[in-house]
């Protein structure tokens, strides 16, 4: 179960919402809060043609590393990040489509693993994650939305 997980409803189709999350060049265009900057790394693959293995270097509030992507689907764009202070993050970006199917539910979460993961749940620095989820996802809605 994640640590941290926060959820929204996009008016846009969730093919929409797939390529905006991953043309990463994009971001400082539509989100400068969070997520500073994804970087494909040792590859020419753009953000959509990822596959498990393939490294990406994060960017989160200054803080960079590598991570593995793990998978990249119509439906999931995941990756995990590597040790840092022995907590390790899985983190997972859902793309699923309302019932309506015109839609999208875009959800994110992050699981982390490691002797002090404690420190990220709801109650320590889970908070932060967890406004920092929902000020990304209400950006990217308004980005989707925009451009429908």
């Amino acid at each position: 179960m994640p640590f941290n997980e926060s959820k929204i409803e996009i008016a846009a189709p969730p093919a929409k919402v797939r390529e905006i999350l991953l043309d990463f060049s994009t971001y400082p265009e539509w989100h400068t809060e969070w997520i500073k900057g994804i970087e494909v790394q040792e590859t020419e693959k753009t953000g959509s043609a990822l596959a498990a293995e393939d490294k990406i270097q994060v960017n989160i509030e200054g803080f960079k590393f590598v991570a593995k992507v793990l998978e990249n689907t119509e439906s999931l764009f995941s990756w995990q990040g590597p040790p840092v202070f022995t907590i390790a993050g899985l983190h997972k970006f859902h793309i699923q489509p309302t019932e309506d199917g015109t839609g999208t539910i875009f959800t994110q979460s992050e699981t982390s693993k490691g002797f002090l993961s404690f420190l990220f749940s709801p109650s320590v620095f889970g908070k932060k994650m967890q406004a920092d989820y929902e000020v990304f996802n209400r950006d990217l809605k308004a980005r989707a939305e925009a451009s429908r």
